[in-house]
C-alpha cells in the first residue's frame, strides 16, 4: 500500500504514527546521521484572540446539573468511568455531544472520514445548530484527506478548527521533512474530549473505525476514561493551552480555500444522508443497546471518587523548549507510589531503552511481579518500533519481568459476543472483526494506583510527542486490572519464556487447554526477521 507524505513523517504510535516500512526506517536514518540542514517551514500567524473554556457560563447545563452536586459531595475529588468496550466509548461520544448545551471541546490525532468520524460528524453539527460553540484541533499530520472537511465546517458560525503544528507545503508534505525535520516529526498525540466544561474524556482512542470496532482490516483493543472533578478541569485547562498556543493554526489561514469546492451545507447533506443508511443506523443501535451511558446521565450510574492527577505536556515540548518539569514522564514519575507487590504494564508500543529496562528489572529482582503487555510481531502495526522493543526482550526475561505479546487474531471462541452479529447487521468483514492489535495505554501499581491516556512507554511518547493522561489513586481499579491480567492473558497473548538454551520460546494455552510452544517468533517470515535485525542495529531508537 501506497503511504503518503504526511504518514511517513510519524514515527511510531496509532495507526499511521509511524513508518511501517524497513526502507523508510533506512532512510530516515540515512537522513539523521547526515544531518541534513533544517530551517523552520512553520507558516506565519496571525495573532488569534486567547479563548478560555471557563469563560463560557456552563453552571446551569443540564450536565452541570448532573455533574455539580457529585462534586459537592466530593470536593477535590475525581470521579471516574472505565469506557473498555468500544461500543459503549462511542455511545458515550454520541450522548455527551447530544447532551451538550453550550461547549464541546475536542482534540484528536486522527478523525477520518469514515464510519465514525461521520457519525461523531452528525452529532456535532446538531449541536452546532442548536447554538453549542464546537472547538476542534486537530494535529496535522494526519489531516490531508479531510482538510476539506475541516474547512467547511468551519464555515459553520458555531465551529472553529484549528490544525496543530501544520505542514507548510500542503501538497508536497516530502518538502517539510527534508527542511524541517525536527519540528515536523514532534506531534500532538493528546486525546481529549470535553462536554460543557463538566465531563472529560481521555485515553488511547482517535475518531476512525478501528477504534470502535467497526473496521474492515482489524480492531484495535484500547481503552478510555470518562472523567468528572478535578481532574476533568485539569484537562481543560490542558486543551485550552494548546487551543492558545502558536502552533495552533485557523483551518482557512492554512488550507486555501481555492483548492476545495466542498461547503458546509453540501457537507452537511452528504452526512444526513450516510447517516440514514441502514448499516449505520443498525451499528448505532448496537453502540446504544446497553443504554450504559444513557443510565448515568439520568444519575443511576455511581462513580468512584477517588484522588487523580493528570499528567501531560507542555505545547512547548513541540518547540524543543520544555522544561522538564513539563514533561508528562516527569510528572508520572513524581506521582508515582513505589511498588510494593506488582507492576502491570499495558502499552502498544512498549521500547523501554535501557534506563527503563533497569528500572523494570531491579523491580523484578526484588520480588515484585512486573508483568508487561504488547503487541506480538504480527499484532503490531509498526514493525519497526519491534525491532527496538525486540532487543530488550531476553534481558528482560533473565531478569524475571514477565513478558506477555498481543494475538494477532484470538480463537474464534475469545472473540466478543457480539461479533457476529456486528459482521452481518453493519456488513462488516468478518475477517477484519477477528483480527486485533493493542493500543491501549495503561499501568497499575499494586492495588493503589492506576495510569490512563496516550502514552505509550517508548522514546516517541518520552522525548518527541505531546501525551495527556490521568493517574487514578484507585485500589478497586487497580485490583480490577490486575485481576483481569490473571485471568485473560492466556487467552490473547503469548508468554514469553526462555528455554535452557537462553533462547526466547512463545507459549499459548489453546481453548481446549492444551499448551502450543513456539520455538521461533511465531508468523514472522525469515525475511521480516532479518529486516527487523538489521533495523534495530541503526542509531534512531531515539527517533522512534
Amino acid at each position: 500500500m501506497a503511504r503518503s507524505p504526511q504518514q511517513i513523517a510519524q514515527l511510531n504510535s496509532d495507526k499511521r504514527y509511524g513508518f511501517s516500512t524497513y526502507k523508510t526506517a533506512i532512510l530516515l536514518s540515512c537522513s539523521l546521521i547526515l544531518g541534513v540542514p533544517a530551517c523552520s517551514t512553520l507558516p506565519k500567524q496571525t495573532p488569534q484572540p486567547m479563548e478560555y473554556a471557563f469563560d463560557t457560563e456552563t453552571e446551569q447545563t443540564s450536565l452541570a446539573k448532573i455533574v455539580e452536586p457529585l462534586r459537592e459531595q466530593n470536593p477535590n475529588l475525581t470521579g471516574y468511568h472505565v469506557l473498555y468496550d468500544p461500543l459503549e466509548a462511542l455511545a458515550a461520544r454520541i450522548h455527551l455531544i447530544d447532551k451538550a448545551e453550550k461547549t464541546l471541546d475536542l482534540q484528536y490525532y486522527i478523525w477520518d472520514n469514515d464510519r465514525i468520524g461521520s457519525l461523531a460528524l452528525y452529532s456535532i453539527i446538531k449541536a452546532a445548530d442548536r447554538g453549542v460553540k464546537v472547538r476542534l484541533l486537530m494535529d496535522d499530520n494526519n489531516a490531508k484527506k479531510m482538510e476539506g472537511i475541516y474547512l467547511a465546517l468551519d464555515q459553520h458560525q458555531n465551529i472553529d478548527v484549528k490544525l496543530y503544528n501544520p505542514y507548510r507545503f500542503r501538497h508536497y508534505r516530502a518538502m517539510d521533512m527534508v527542511l524541517d525535520l525536527k519540528r515536523i516529526n514532534r506531534r500532538m498525540h493528546n486525546k481529549s474530549f470535553i462536554a460543557d466544561n463538566q465531563i472529560s474524556l481521555i485515553g488511547g482512542r482517535n475518531m476512525s473505525n478501528q477504534y470502535y470496532n467497526v473496521s474492515d482490516n482489524y480492531q484495535f483493543s484500547d481503552v478510555d476514561v470518562m472523567l468528572v472533578g478535578s481532574a476533568s478541569d485539569e484537562i481543560i485547562h490542558s486543551f485550552d493551552e494548546y487551543w492558545n498556543d502558536e502552533y495552533a493554526f485557523p483551518v482557512k489561514q492554512i488550507v486555501n480555500s481555492r483548492h476545495y469546492a466542498l461547503r458546509f451545507e453540501s457537507l452537511k447533506q452528504q452526512i444526513n444522508t450516510y447517516y440514514q443508511e441502514i448499516t449505520v443506523q443498525n451499528y448505532l443501535d448496537l453502540a446504544t443497546r446497553s443504554h450504559n451511558v444513557e443510565k448515568w446521565l439520568n444519575n443511576s450510574i455511581q462513580f468512584d471518587w477517588v484522588k487523580a492527577e493528570v499528567v501531560h505536556d507542555s505545547p512547548s515540548k513541540i518547540k524543543s523548549k520544555a522544561k522538564k518539569e513539563q514533561y508528562l514522564n516527569f510528572q508520572l514519575i513524581n506521582h508515582l507510589e513505589n511498588p510494593e507487590h506488582s507492576v502491570d504494564i499495558v502499552s502498544a508500543y512498549f521500547v523501554p531503552e535501557k534506563k527503563g529496562e533497569k528500572m523494570l528489572s531491579d523491580l523484578a529482582q526484588s520480588n515484585i511481579q512486573v508483568r508487561v503487555l504488547t503487541n506480538s510481531f504480527k499484532a503490531n502495526d509498526v514493525a519497526v518500533v519491534h525491532a527496538f522493543y525486540a532487543k530488550y526482550r531476553k534481558d528482560l526475561l533473565k531478569n524475571n519481568v514477565e513478558l506477555y505479546e498481543f494475538l494477532s487474531a484470538p480463537e474464534a471462541e475469545n472473540l466478543n459476543a457480539n461479533t457476529e452479529e456486528i459482521a452481518e447487521k453493519t456488513k462488516v468483514s468478518l475477517k477484519g472483526l477477528s483480527r486485533s492489535s493493542l493500543h491501549a495505554k495503561l499501568m497499575a501499581i499494586d492495588q493503589k494506583q492506576v495510569f490512563i491516556g496516550s502514552f505509550n512507554f517508548d522514546p516517541r511518547s518520552a522525548y518527541l510527542n505531546t501525551e495527556i493522561g490521568v493517574l487514578l489513586n484507585s485500589p478497586n481499579l487497580a485490583k480490577a486490572i490486575h485481576q483481569t491480567m490473571d485471568e485473560n492473558l492466556s487467552k490473547y497473548a503469548y508468554k514469553l519464556v526462555l528455554d535452557a538454551n537462553q533462547n526466547i520460546n512463545w507459549k499459548i494455552k489453546k481453548h481446549n487447554g492444551d499448551i502450543k510452544i513456539y520455538h521461533k517468533e511465531p508468523k514472522m517470515k525469515w525475511w521480516q526477521k532479518a529486516g527487523v535485525k538489521i533495523i534495530s542495529w541503526l542509531p534512531i531508537e531515539g527517533f522512534m
